[in-house]
């Protein structure tokens, strides 16, 4: 429980980095994707420092391992973002900041999956879940 608090703690706060920085970038007349990515950027370090400091503290998954796993599960949320993004700008091209409000947040349940269960994961649990795939 402890731990779902603090990643939706750091979660949020990489969140409202993120949406800082596209919202203004949007606001000065840059494109919704092209905001999105630079954004993206910017909250993927809050995200990676706070997780593994604060949200996953006392994880035992090496830092670098962890931000090569952090980097993947990252590229997958904000592929998921992006996609989502694109589609909802197309579906409702008068409200792109809404858009970009519902596609990061469907980003975030995704992300919260991937780094809880693998990318700040336990070693054991990590191997444990390995053969158990394989099984």
């Amino acid at each position: 429980m402890l731990g779902a608090l603090r990643f939706m703690l750091t979660g949020g706060a990489a969140t409202l980095v993120h949406m800082g920085v596209a919202l203004g970038l949007l606001t000065g007349g840059t494109a919704p994707l092209a905001s999105n990515g630079a954004a993206f950027v910017v909250a993927f370090l809050v995200s990676f420092w706070g997780h593994h400091r604060f949200s996953f503290a006392g994880h035992t998954t090496a830092p670098r391992q962890a931000f090569l796993r952090f980097m993947i599960v990252a590229g997958i949320g904000f592929a998921i973002n992006e996609t989502a993004l694109f589609w909802l700008v197309q579906q409702m091209p008068a409200y792109p900041a809404q858009a970009l409000v519902a596609s990061t947040t469907l980003a975030a349940v995704g992300t919260f999956v991937l780094s809880r269960h693998w990318a700040f994961a336990h070693p054991a649990a990590t191997a444990h879940a390995a053969r158990q795939a394989r099984s």
